[in-house]
């Protein structure tokens, strides 16, 4: 008598592109694994879904920026995996009960303090038949593929923050203080911004706050980083070269010195198949692996990448490949001498190409990222 294959109910917060792509990644790659999946486009609220429960009788429920916290009634029985890729304002710790906690960031990790069963950092895959490996000739120096936020509006510089000694600190004069005081001091990639932000708060005001506002969180946690960090990238190729694609939200329109080399919104995989492979450098910057390294490997475009003292850390860069084995790292004092090289250097480019494909193609796709989503739950039943 044969046992019953395991049962995974996967959900994604709601439909878009990104979504879609780790839907159908993990749904192929648990089936690879004699799963059976139901995969939905959208959480469904608790009373829906202990009735999906009660008809599909899954083992294990994946979702994304959920916990099962959020789903108080939810049989103790049936397995809960939260995958955080997105904090959405609120602190890491938010999302606990879950019975596995899987974390985009291991800085996240770190920081996570609550009851969150077995928690482990997790990296996406990319899907090896969407972007497959095909070399391409290359017709731009370099791409980057991804968001930037808009530009800041008078009423939301104008915020008010908090009050010292009788004048209002509004958002604007903090957030300038915030930029020269990441630069000034060596940040400790254990703490997240929005506790940095805290940390400089208390050291020149001598105050302790709280920030509630979901938005103004962000916009301290993450935007303001993120913003800095994508002006940093691209003024750094702009002066090297002006071959230069840009694709993500139209937001780049609203910066003047960016808009002549925005393409558009990309939002399909065979679209960015074709702007990895026919890119010499593909752009990243960030801490861990991204999206856009792993389908870019796959693809057989080579990646091009910020370092962070974060690297050679446990869910770093190198704790998944090693530089200019499987891709190019630089810093704002080497990225002229390295993009000189490897944009003129095409044997040397493709050595790496090759190298950095099969070592996705090796241990790093959906199927195996659903293999590890397996093993963790037959430790933790």
């Amino acid at each position: 008598m044969t046992s019953q294959p395991l049962r995974v109910a996967i959900f994604m917060p709601h439909a878009n592109t990104v979504y879609l792509s780790i839907l159908f990644g993990l749904k192929r790659g648990f089936e690879k694994h004699n799963v059976e999946v139901f995969a939905s486009v959208s959480h469904y609220d608790e009373t829906c879904l202990l009735t999906f429960c009660h008809q599909f009788k899954p083992d294990l429920i994946f979702e994304l920026n959920r916990s099962r916290s959020q789903l108080p009634n939810l049989p103790k029985h049936i397995v809960h995996i939260a995958w955080i890729l997105d904090l959405l304002g609120h602190d890491i710790d938010y999302y606990h009960g879950s019975d596995i906690t899987y974390l985009f960031s291991n800085m996240w990790k770190r920081n996570f303090t609550a009851n969150g069963g077995l928690v482990d950092s997790m990296q996406p895959g990319t899907c090896e038949i969407s972007y497959d490996f095909q070399p391409t000739q290359a017709i731009s120096d370099f791409s980057f593929v991804g968001h930037i936020p808009k530009p800041w509006t008078e009423e939301e510089l104008s915020r008010e923050i908090f009050q010292h000694q009788g004048q209002a600190i509004n958002f604007g004069r903090l957030h300038d203080e915030l930029l020269n005081y990441w630069n000034d001091i060596s940040f400790k990639e254990n703490m997240t911004h929005i506790n940095s932000a805290y940390q400089m708060i208390d050291e020149h005001y001598r105050q302790k706050i709280d920030i509630k506002d979901q938005w103004l969180r962000y916009d301290l946690g993450c935007r303001i980083i993120r913003l800095r960090n994508r002006h940093q990238l691209i003024s750094l190729v702009l002066k090297t070269s002006d071959s230069l694609r840009i694709y993500g939200s139209e937001n780049w329109k609203d910066w003047p010195q960016y808009q002549p080399h925005y393409y558009h919104f990309v939002d399909n995989s065979h679209d960015l198949k074709q702007i990895y492979q026919s890119t010499k450098l593909n752009l990243h910057e960030g801490i861990s692996p991204h999206f856009r390294v792993f389908d870019a490997m796959s693809s057989g475009g080579l990646v091009f990448v910020k370092r962070t003292p974060e690297d050679h850390a446990e869910g770093g860069m190198c704790d998944f490949f090693e530089p200019f084995v499987h891709y190019v790292p630089f810093s704002d004092d080497d990225f002229a001498e390295l993009a000189d090289k490897y944009l003129c250097d095409d044997t040397a480019r493709q050595k790496i190409i090759v190298a950095a494909a099969d070592q996705v193609h090796t241990h790093h796709t959906w199927s195996h990222r659903a293999e590890k989503i397996i093993q963790d739950y037959y430790r933790v039943i």
